[in-house]
């Protein structure tokens, strides 16, 4: 151009032939390229002191142009470095992110994108990039370029306001303070690491620290608060963020305890309410020391104001649920009927044990009824007359005894009622209990019916066993005399002497087999070589009796019998066999427990294969034995003998007659023995259903 001005000012006018109006026209154009120029460098300058980053890149994710705010957004040093990475591999955390972002359908216009970037320290940044696809005729993408802001903070801002507010809202919408917390973890984990979080309440009574949700578990952690870390930020009552050479120190200081393994980092703050802390909200990270930062504290703190009030509504509502629950379950399982009434006697509430007596199966079916919606009318009005009493008095009734019909039988109960007042003290009901004993005054009506029968039967035993001592003894003597007077007299005997002292002698041993015989069969009954005669018995009665028949043996060897077992526990066996299992038992015990030793005898309920049995054990201080020995030692072929600690000597034959009726009672005997220490043999019976 300068050459042309150079022709037009030294040759124009020897060149008619140009036209002036061109060359106005060329002088016109180059103004307008200095003018361009002008506006090309203001432009740059406006890009290089933008405060946002300014880009322009290829579809194959090269950087063409970029000025300083973005490379200092990224991280990077300067703009010739930013402009030498691979923008898909090294800004973005997932290449199909930027694809989605940049595809055609996305970009064909200026639009506004917020999506996250990877800085050159790894990092998350959050941008707002305003930008657009360029394409050239054939519609093919020449460049991307576009305006990126660092919104970041505003993003986080943003986040938080959503986490509190949704946390807030879920407050008031749920009833469980573990489904509560758990929420809360979820929100907060859009904020920071949650993948080893926990909220904390203190029993300030207990000095206990309850954690009522643990993440990734649903069970329910109480511990002492004595120098945890948890304890400690209570306390404190400020919040904490500490590094696992921090917590070495406060444990080397005794302020604190390692309880569980330790943590790269400790974040919590305080749950307060009315500036006092019930609680904390704790993040750990056992293996990443960056996992939080000082700004995080602010996060939980500002979480914190808005979740402490929601979380202690939650968990007084959830203690008052569990202790509801915990008093609902103990009043269903407990053995007697409880009840609770109006001032009008109407049933409030009852138990399921009532319940069931009453053929009801649920509540709201009594709920407003009363005791001659159920029972006999003489007896409600006994029932009504009681409690008016009460009422009116305000004294309890304890320890008594009523009864009445149902179903045509007299039912016996033992029952206690006491007046409820309120705030008051003004009558507003009663609660009671009853507790049925128709069973209990039954077995003691056959109890006493039994021990008649007892009574007869062992003047009878008695009978029988002189009858057997007195009559075996004769006959065998008469035997033995004329059996002698025949062998030594026999000469001078004659014939009818002789018929005479043969019928005497032919009738005694008749007599003599016959009672034998009558002895055996006895004697079967008691080895068991019949089938038991099985009846339900109160099993404590009976050890009581056969300690009672060995307690002189007992006594002669300064031997302590201690005996454990429910009164109320019941068999269904053949009580001559259990009789005899019992007190071989004891005497063997007996027999080899040194002098001054001790055996005990305890009796229990257990289940077996589903059933219900009593396990009697009697444990002694004896001499014990080796392990072959109690591996043979119910086995009849090995006859096992050992003489007793006094030398008292045995057939050996005892223990196995007591396999033997065990098993014919559908039962088992174990025994565990150590030489020196003594001996525990365990029989189980089937209990009485």
């Amino acid at each position: 151009m300068k050459i042309i001005n150079k022709l037009s000012e030294s040759n124009l006018g020897d060149l008619p032939s140009v036209n002036e109006e061109l060359l106005a026209r060329l002088i016109e154009q180059e103004k307008l390229i200095d003018s361009l120029k002008e506006i090309e460098n203001k432009y740059q300058d406006l890009v290089d002191n933008s405060i946002d980053g300014i880009y322009k890149s290829t579809e194959a994710g090269k950087f063409i142009e970029v000025n300083d705010s973005l490379a200092e957004m990224l991280g990077y040093d300067s703009k010739e470095e930013l402009l030498n990475i691979d923008i898909k591999t090294q800004l973005y955390f997932d290449v199909s992110e930027r694809d989605q972002l940049l595809s055609n359908e996305q970009r064909t216009y200026k639009k506004s994108d917020i999506y996250r970037l990877r800085k050159k320290d790894g990092s998350e940044i959050w941008v707002e990039d305003h930008g657009r696809n360029m394409f050239d005729s054939n519609g093919k993408i020449l460049y991307y370029e576009g305006i990126l802001r660092d919104v970041s903070e505003k993003k986080k801002y943003d986040d938080v306001l959503d986490v509190l507010l949704k946390i807030s809202k879920k407050g008031y919408v749920t009833s469980s303070l573990r489904e509560f917390a758990a929420y809360i973890q979820m929100e907060l984990g859009r904020l920071i690491d949650t993948s080893n979080f926990y909220i904390a309440f203190i029993n300030k009574e207990k000095q206990t620290i309850n954690i009522p949700f643990i993440s990734g578990e649903e069970s329910e952690e109480e511990f002492p608060a004595e120098k945890s870390m948890t304890a400690h930020l209570i306390n404190t009552n400020k919040p904490i963020l500490i590094y696992s050479k921090d917590i070495d120190l406060l444990i080397k200081k005794d302020i604190v305890k390692q309880i569980g393994p330790m943590s790269k980092v400790w974040l919590g703050v305080p749950l307060r309410v009315n500036d006092v802390a019930i609680g904390a909200i704790v993040v750990q990270s056992y293996d990443n020391e960056n996992a939080f930062i000082q700004s995080d504290i602010e996060l939980l703190e500002f979480v914190e104001s808005h979740i402490s009030l929601a979380i202690q509504r939650k968990k007084i509502h959830q203690e008052t649920l569990i202790s509801k629950q915990i008093l609902r379950n103990v009043l269903d399982n407990i053995p007697i009927n409880v009840f609770w009434k109006d001032t009008d006697s109407n049933f409030l509430g009852v138990n399921a044990i009532s319940l069931k007596e009453m053929e009801l199966e649920n509540e709201s079916d009594v709920i407003g009824k009363s005791d001659f919606d159920f029972y006999d009318k003489n007896d409600a009005e006994k029932y009504r007359a009681d409690e008016v009493a009460i009422m009116l008095s305000g004294k309890t009734k304890l320890n008594y005894e009523e009864g009445h019909i149902r179903k045509g039988k007299k039912r016996y109960y033992v029952s206690n009622k006491l007046p409820i007042f309120d705030e008051n003290k003004n009558v507003i009901g009663i609660v009671g209990t009853s507790e049925d004993i128709t069973e209990r005054k039954r077995t003691q009506m056959e109890l006493e019916k039994l021990s008649r029968e007892l009574k007869i039967q062992n003047e009878s035993k008695n009978k029988f066993f002189s009858i057997i001592s007195h009559d075996l003894i004769n006959p065998i003597s008469g035997i033995i005399g004329f059996s002698e007077l025949l062998k030594e007299s026999y000469s001078d005997l004659d014939s009818e002497k002789i018929k005479k002292y043969s019928t005497i002698i032919n009738k005694s041993a008749n007599y003599t087999l016959s009672l034998l015989h009558d002895l055996l069969e006895w004697s079967r009954v008691q080895v068991g070589s019949i089938a038991p005669n099985k009846e339900i018995f109160k099993l404590s009665d009976l050890v009581t009796h056969n300690i009672a028949g060995v307690s002189s043996l007992a006594f002669s060897k300064n031997i302590s019998l201690i005996s454990n077992f429910h009164q109320k526990l019941s068999v269904y066996a053949d009580k001559k066999m259990v009789s005899t299992i019992t007190r071989n038992l004891l005497a063997n015990a007996i027999k080899f427990t040194p002098k001054g030793g001790t055996i005990t005898i305890l009796s229990k309920e257990i289940r077996s294969d589903n059933k219900k049995m009593i396990e009697t054990t009697i444990a002694d201080t004896g001499i014990g034995m080796s392990e072959d020995n109690v591996r043979n030692l119910f086995k009849i072929e090995h006859n096992y003998r050992s003489a007793g600690t006094e030398n008292e000597a045995g057939t050996g034959l005892g223990l196995v007659l007591c396999k033997e009726f065990i098993e014919k009672n559908n039962g088992t005997i174990k025994v565990i023995s150590k030489e020196n220490v003594g001996s525990r043999f365990s029989f189980t019976l089937e209990a009485s259903s």
